[in-house]
C-alpha cells in the first residue's frame, strides 16, 4: 500500500509504530564508490508538534541502537509543501527444504511488514501486518 505523508503525519506514524511494535531500520546512503548502511532498533526521540511545517517544526529525530550501544541519531527533515512516499508491504522470504529441491517460491510473512521511505530507509516492523499499519494511518 502506498501513501503520501507530510513530515507531521510521518512523525506521528513512526511514533505510534515504535511505541506499539518492535521496529528496526536499515538506512542506506549512496557514496561515490559504494554505500554506507546503518541498522538497528529504532526509537523516536522527537517529532513535529504542529501540522504546520515551519522552521524547527519539520524534523523527526530517530535513535538507532545496535546491541548494547547508546545509538546514533538520524534526523528526517521535511520540506515545505512536500510529502514523503511511503510504501507498506508484507515481508517476503524463501524457504529452503532439507533436500534442497525447492522451486524458489517466495512466501509472505503475514506477521511482519516493511515500511519504506523512498529507496533508502526500510523499517522492519515485527509482529505487525500491513492491515495493522494501515489502520494506524487511517486513524491518525
Amino acid at each position: 500500500m502506498k501513501y503520501d505523508l507530510n513530515v507531521y503525519e510521518l512523525g506521528q506514524l513512526l511514533s505510534n509504530i515504535t511505541k506499539e511494535y518492535n521496529t528496526e531500520l536499515l538506512s542506506k546512503i549512496k557514496l561515490s564508490g559504494g554505500w554506507m548502511t546503518m541498522t538497528g532498533k529504532v526509537s523516536v526521540v522527537s517529532v513535529p508538534e504542529d501540522k504546520v511545517v515551519l522552521k524547527g517544526n519539520n524534523i523527526i529525530t530517530l535513535n538507532i541502537r545496535d546491541n548494547e550501544c547508546e545509538g546514533s541519531l538520524i534526523k528526517i527533515t521535511g520540506a515545505k509543501d512536500s510529502k514523503f512516499n511511503i510504501d507498506i508491504a508484507p515481508t517476503k522470504y524463501k524457504e529452503f527444504g532439507a533436500t534442497g529441491l525447492n522451486l524458489n517460491k517466495v512466501k509472505i510473512n503475514e506477521n511482519e511488514c516493511k515500511l519504506r521511505i523512498g529507496e533508502d530507509m526500510i523499517f522492519t516492523i515485527r509482529n505487525a501486518s500491513v492491515k495493522n499499519i494501515s489502520n494506524i494511518i487511517d486513524n491518525m
